[in-house]
C-alpha cells in the first residue's frame, strides 16, 4: 500500500509540475508572439493581459503543493544553531501546522471570493471570461496544499513517537 501511495504522490507531483511548466511555457510563447506582433506588424494580441493573468496564476498555483511538500521554499536558518535536533524537529512540525492552517483559511477565503464572483458575474476586462472558475481552482489548490501539509506534519509527528526524530 505504501508503494502505491508513493507512486501516486510521485505522479501527482509530476502532473502538477508539468501543468505549471506548461503554463509558464505558454506565457513565454504568448509574450514573444505579442512583442513580435506589436513591433513588427503593429498588431498586438487582443486580450493578452487576461490570458497572461490566467497563465501566471496557473504557473504559480499548480507548483504550490509540490514546493510546500518538498520544502523547496526559501528558508532562513539564522536560529537553527540554537535548537537541538529534537527541538528543531518539533519546531518544524509547529511551523508546518501553522502554515497548513493558514493555507486552509486562505482556501476558505478564496472559495468565498469565487462564490461572490459567480453571484456578481465578475468577468475579465477584455475577453469577458468568468473569473469564478479560476478563483475556485486556486481555492481548491490552496486548500489541498493546506490539507497535505497538515497530514505531513501529523504523520511525521506520529512517526516520532516510534523512534527518535532525525
Amino acid at each position: 500500500m505504501s508503494r502505491l501511495l508513493d507512486r501516486a504522490g510521485l505522479w501527482s507531483a509530476r502532473t502538477c509540475i508539468a501543468l505549471s511548466a506548461g503554463c509558464l511555457l505558454l506565457l513565454m510563447i504568448l509574450t514573444v508572439v505579442e512583442v513580435i506582433g506589436r513591433y513588427l506588424f503593429n498588431a498586438p494580441i487582443f486580450g493578452r493581459q487576461d490570458i497572461s493573468q490566467i497563465l501566471l496564476a496557473g504557473s504559480i498555483f499548480f507548483a504550490l503543493p509540490v514546493v510546500c511538500l518538498r520544502g523547496d521554499q526559501i528558508a532562513v536558518d539564522l536560529f537553527d544553531g540554537m535548537f537541538s535536533a529534537r527541538a528543531a524537529f518539533w519546531r518544524d512540525r509547529i511551523i508546518e501546522t501553522v502554515t497548513a492552517l493558514t493555507f486552509l483559511i486562505m482556501g476558505y477565503w478564496l472559495l468565498d471570493r469565487a462564490q461572490k464572483a459567480l453571484s456578481r458575474g465578475t468577468t475579465s476586462e477584455l475577453l469577458f471570461l468568468p473569473k469564478y472558475p479560476l478563483i475556485g481552482l486556486i481555492a481548491a489548490i490552496v486548500g489541498l496544499t493546506g490539507l497535505l501539509l497538515l497530514a505531513r506534519a501529523a504523520v511525521l509527528a506520529l512517526r516520532s513517537g516510534r523512534a527518535d526524530p532525525p
